[in-house]
């Protein structure tokens, strides 16, 4: 299970501080102790409406192009969230707050190790 800490929940608080959309995905976050595992489908449900049909891992699969994309990865490989979040919504699209927790769990699995980028230069 990937976890989020409280001090990288506060981090990510100071850092997305404009995004009403991206607090609450924290607030869930933090509502589920810190488990990814648990906080994605939670936010499924409370930003659909609908029953989370896919775990954490498919989602993280239908939204690798664009976690991949040099200079999302390069953003999270820095801890900057929001041009993932951005790129995630848009481009999947999915909700902001599913797109924060995803893009969460990119930074903490590691974008490099996620995207099997291997070069220091790529």
């Amino acid at each position: 299970m990937i976890t989020v800490t409280p001090e990288e929940i506060s981090q990510f608080r100071r850092q997305l501080a404009n995004s009403p959309e991206a607090l609450t995905a924290l607030d869930t976050i933090q509502e589920c102790e810190g488990y990814l595992d648990d906080a994605v489908p939670l936010l499924v449900m409370r930003e659909t409406a609908q029953e989370a049909d896919r775990g954490l891992n498919d989602w993280l699969e239908k939204c690798r192009q664009f976690f991949c994309q040099q200079e999302v990865r390069e953003a999270l490989e820095s801890g900057f969230l929001a041009p993932a979040i951005e790129a995630i919504a848009i481009g999947v699209p999915i909700p902001p707050g599913m797109a924060t927790a995803l893009s969460i769990c990119v930074f903490k699995l590691g974008a490099k190790k996620f995207c099997g980028v291997n070069k220091p230069d790529a």
